[in-house]
């Protein structure tokens, strides 16, 4: 049982302004906080009319009429009066009563300029309400229906629970809501509230509850059980009544804020796409070791995915987004419980072994490598990809986050280089190698700003006639300040980097300048070889495009050829046979360069619409070293003309390479012992000579 205060004491330590007129607006009673609002003394106010103190006095008749008509309470903005003549602008709140056949209107009244400093915490409301129930629990219990209707209408629940035994006392509406049991459940089993809180936080609550101090108030977090089994968070204020030996708390449902709130800080750590730990992560993840493990050794991978480029750009993003979220799987399975990996960027990913054993590291390694020999099947149907791994050890290899990742990196690329498919531990001689890579790279793009690159032009000459044939353009990199850059040097750079597409271009706008010039001084026909990479015929819209290229500079197909290597055909040797076979629908011959240094499987070249097989100058140049060599010239030859093929032998420097190639029969000859590679200048040059064919010449003991 609690001691009965007067309703008047009561309303006293609300903080918001409480005040109560009759139907002609003469102010019957007035709280502290409603005349500290307005300035005024208490007594001031009693007996005055509530017009006298409103900056719009249509204002009240309106609002009592609404509230007598409607017969329920009326929420509005309303601009009072200060006594120092400035306006205060609140929210008011008005409920008529009525009581033993009189009428008053109840009037709840928030500072709106409060409000906004409130709002920033946690639902102030909450702290208002803990003072209403704080007080009004007395009045609960005589079933005053004023304070009924006022705590009836709260969201949030509020409940008084005796400091003793914390056996629940009172509780109102909202319970029901989110608990999803009946209040009256409650009321008849004053312990069922705390057989409702997860198990895992029973004695956090136990524990709060004993150490609150009467006078205090404070905040916790806790978990329940739902009526349907589902958990829930709760939010709950608490204060420890000094004189009522009692717990007074609102709580509130924070379940929603709370998912929504881990949901941003995991977004802020993690991936989206793959659910894996980001940059972020990672950084936390390595300063972590650092300041805690600074002297245990571990090892960093830096995984890249060889060739994925080529799949989001041929397939799409869509379709290269579920294979990141199959591998980022196949990661988390493959390394330990007690290692990280994190997506790096696109489709690199770094992994944090916590055992820096040089074996355990292999293994890892190993069965990262492993995991990719197993196809991706997306929509039916099968990708295959592989990885290129770069390892790092701490602290050999570097002391910090920074150099960790740069010489993982390195060693990734390194990979590359290497073949891929494959992982490489860091080196410092890799970082000479990495400077070297980024300035020829800084080169070819100064190059190609500059307009650098030129072609050089060096005829094929028919072996019967030594007439030319046609020219393969060659091309050369000749920098101002650093010289003659061998194409053996910036080639590779430009396919790894993707810049052999701008150099495809200045290759093809070149050679398509020289045919137009050449065409003007001579009828005789001739072509352009041009050499092509895998990487231009991995677009699929290649052929198309070269053919449209030819047709809108007016050049009949005739006069270009296409030269490609072996390994090219056998990286991909489906998606390349396509686009060969369209540029030979669309008339450009083919050639294939360098034969007999790859695979040199025989199989594949009836299927492909190769016009001229060129034979390595490896072969050439060591003729007569041995008899080996010239067998494979002989049967090269012969196995070209029994397909309806021409045969090209490069390297042909020496007499005796010339007469032997006449004397079997290869159709064209390319070398120094007939004509070096020539810039365009100086074959045009040639070609208005009398007798502008070539003719063997002494040997030069040039290589090309």
């Amino acid at each position: 049982m609690y001691t009965e205060v007067p309703l008047f004491d009561v309303l006293n330590y609300l903080p918001d302004g409480i005040i109560i007129v009759d139907e002609r607006g003469v102010i019957l009673f007035a709280n502290e906080s409603f005349c500290e609002m307005l300035g005024y003394e208490n007594t001031m106010l009693k007996g005055l009319n509530i017009l006298s103190i409103l900056a719009d006095i249509d204002v009240f008749q309106k609002c009592i009429s609404k509230v007598m008509q409607d017969g329920k309470s009326l929420d509005a903005s309303t601009d009072f009066l200060h006594r120092d003549g400035y306006v205060i602008e609140t929210t008011k709140s008005v409920r008529m009563i009525q009581h033993n056949g009189t009428t008053r209107f109840f009037v709840n009244i928030r500072n709106q300029s409060e409000l906004n400093h409130l709002n920033k915490e946690l639902l102030l409301s909450k702290e208002l309400i803990e003072f209403q129930a704080h007080e009004l629990s007395k009045l609960l219990n005589h079933r005053n229906q004023e304070i009924e209707e006022i705590l009836g209408s709260i969201d949030e629940v509020i409940w008084y629970i005796n400091n003793q035994n914390l056996t629940l006392s009172y509780v109102n509406n909202a319970v029901e809501d989110i608990f999803g049991i009946p209040k009256e459940d409650f009321l008849n089993d004053p312990v069922l509230w705390q057989q409702q809180i997860h198990p895992e936080d029973r004695l956090l609550v136990k524990t709060f509850f004993e150490t609150l101090l009467p006078g205090q108030s404070q905040t916790i977090c806790f978990r329940i059980i739902h009526n349907d089994n589902q958990i829930r968070w709760l939010n709950s204020r608490v204060h420890h009544h000094p004189k009522l030996h009692l717990f007074i708390g609102i709580t509130s449902d924070i379940t929603a804020p709370k998912a929504q709130s881990e949901e941003i800080a995991f977004l802020a750590l993690h991936d989206p796409l793959t659910l894996l730990p980001n940059r972020a992560k990672l950084k936390l993840q390595l300063d972590n070791r650092f300041e805690h493990s600074a002297n245990s050794p571990f090892a960093l991978m830096f995984l890249d995915l060889d060739n994925f480029k080529n799949i989001n750009d041929t397939m799409g993003h869509k379709i290269g987004d579920q294979i990141l979220i199959e591998v980022s799987q196949r990661l988390r399975n493959t390394i330990g419980v007690y290692d990280f990996c994190a997506r790096f960027g696109g489709d690199e990913f770094v992994i944090v072994l916590h055992n820096a054993d040089l074996i355990w590291i292999d293994t890892i390694a190993k069965r990262l490598i492993q995991v990719f020999k197993e196809p991706f099947k997306i929509n039916e149907t099968d990708f295959f990809l592989s990885s290129s791994i770069g390892i790092v050890l701490y602290p050999q290899d570097a002391s910090n986050e920074e150099d960790l990742i740069k010489h993982a990196d390195t060693a990734m690329y390194n990979a590359k280089h290497k073949g891929k498919n494959q992982f490489v531990y860091y080196h410092s001689s890799m970082q000479q190698a990495l400077y070297d890579f980024l300035r020829i790279e800084s080169l070819i793009r100064e190059g190609l700003k500059q307009h650098l690159f030129e072609l050089y032009f060096q005829p094929l000459i028919d072996s019967k006639t030594l007439h030319i044939e046609g020219y393969e353009a060659l091309l050369r990199f000749q920098h101002p300040k650093e010289g003659f850059i061998p194409p053996d040097v910036f080639i590779p750079i430009a396919e790894a980097n993707g810049d052999i597409h701008l150099l495809a271009h200045e290759v093809l706008s070149q050679a398509c300048d020289f045919i137009d010039t050449v065409r003007l001084m001579t009828n005789d026909p001739f072509f352009v070889a041009i050499n092509v990479s895998a990487k231009q015929l991995y677009q699929e819209d290649f052929a198309h495009t070269l053919l449209d290229y030819l047709k809108q500079r007016s050049i009949p197909t005739s006069f270009l050829k296409i030269e490609v290597t072996e390994s090219t055909l056998m990286e991909n040797i489906s998606l390349i046979s396509n686009q060969l076979h369209e540029l030979k629908m669309g008339g450009i011959r083919i050639a294939l360069d360098d034969f007999g240094t790859g695979y040199s499987s025989f199989a594949y070249l009836a299927q492909l619409p190769i016009d001229t097989l060129k034979i390595d100058k490896s072969f050439i140049l060591p003729l007569f070293e041995g008899d080996s060599n010239r067998h494979i010239v002989e049967m090269i030859a012969n196995l070209a003309h029994i397909l309806g093929m021409n045969v090209t032998a490069e390297g042909v420097e020496e007499s005796y390479h010339y007469d032997f190639l006449l004397e079997n029969k290869i159709d064209t000859l390319q070398g120094y012992h007939l004509c070096r590679p020539l810039p365009k200048n100086e074959i045009l040059t040639k070609l208005q000579d009398e007798v502008h064919y070539f003719k063997p010449a002494n040997s030069l003991a040039y290589t090309i």
